[in-house]
């Protein structure tokens, strides 16, 4: 996949991107590709956003450079207020993540990104983004905006930590996440039921099947692997698929039941048979 095969609202959006870091960082930004979902081929307009890899080159990032980015993330916002004025909602937003050229071709663990931006939130020092399952994604589908062809580039997805660090995200992040959503009291949105439901669901799709599945396809899977799937997973997958949501489970069961499945998740950490695990 090409630039000119993206849907057009995420080739503007990446352009004005790019004509901005160029604006504020001139000379600097000598590669970008896209991950996420337009990786996976489940790009969906009015709902996914555009994950992006972006390279700097030349010297050390100064403190200059870093006003700069914080700029560069500012500067989407006002593009992104008027999408969701005109009922489009907030999506084509950019989120990047910074690395330095010196650093592409290190192991992706040991490589020390500069900064990285997702819908409001700016870190320096720090991108999510940078491990093993997006580069997986970047060399599996990856799509080049600037610069060489992504297998030029060098990544070392450290394929043998792949599963460690899935699992670690599950007993970790998503651990933390589940105790979350069981003591907050407030109605889930099926959007929020969706992230809960398919966030461990596809890193728990990963451990088991080796490959970068999309949401869609972690949730299929997590119907044939967790009992606690039935129902809720229908709700999310209808979510995902922009289709009228079931009438059962009900919206009242909707936080219980999808503790249960994160719980059932994170018990399995990716062991070939879930049932098994979460009963343990």
């Amino acid at each position: 996949m090409g630039v000119d095969d993206l849907h057009p609202e995420v080739v503007h959006a990446v352009r004005a991107y790019l004509r901005a870091a160029d604006r504020l960082l001139p000379g600097r930004v000598v590669a970008c590709a896209i991950a996420g979902s337009i990786a996976l081929g489940a790009y969906r307009p009015g709902r996914s956003d555009v994950d992006l890899l972006v390279v700097l080159g030349g010297g050390a990032v100064r403190r200059r450079d870093m006003r700069m980015l914080r700029r560069l993330h500012r500067s989407q916002l006002p593009r992104l207020a008027g999408r969701v004025a005109r009922g489009h909602g907030i999506s084509a937003a950019c989120n990047a993540s910074f690395v330095h050229a010196s650093e592409l071709a290190h192991p992706v663990t040991t490589i020390r990104p500069i900064a990285s931006h997702t819908g409001e939130q700016f870190a320096m020092g720090e991108a999510f983004d940078v491990n093993p399952v997006v580069w997986r994604e970047l060399l599996d589908g990856g799509v080049v905006v600037r610069g060489a062809p992504i297998a030029t580039w060098g990544l070392d997805a450290e394929p043998d930590r792949l599963v460690e660090w899935n699992r670690a995200n599950l007993e970790g992040y998503w651990a933390s996440v589940r105790d979350a959503v069981a003591r907050r009291t407030r109605p889930m949105t099926a959007a929020w039921l969706a992230w809960c439901v398919l966030g461990p669901a596809r890193l728990d799709a990963t451990i088991v099947t080796g490959r970068i599945l999309t949401k869609e396809q972690a949730g299929v899977l997590a119907l044939a692997r967790f009992d606690e799937a039935a129902g809720i997973v229908d709700v999310a997958l209808a979510h995902v698929r922009d289709l009228p949501l079931p009438a059962s489970p009900p919206r009242a069961e909707w936080r219980a039941r999808a503790v249960a499945l994160m719980s059932a998740t994170i018990a399995s950490a990716g062991r070939p048979d879930g049932r098994d695990a979460a009963r343990a």
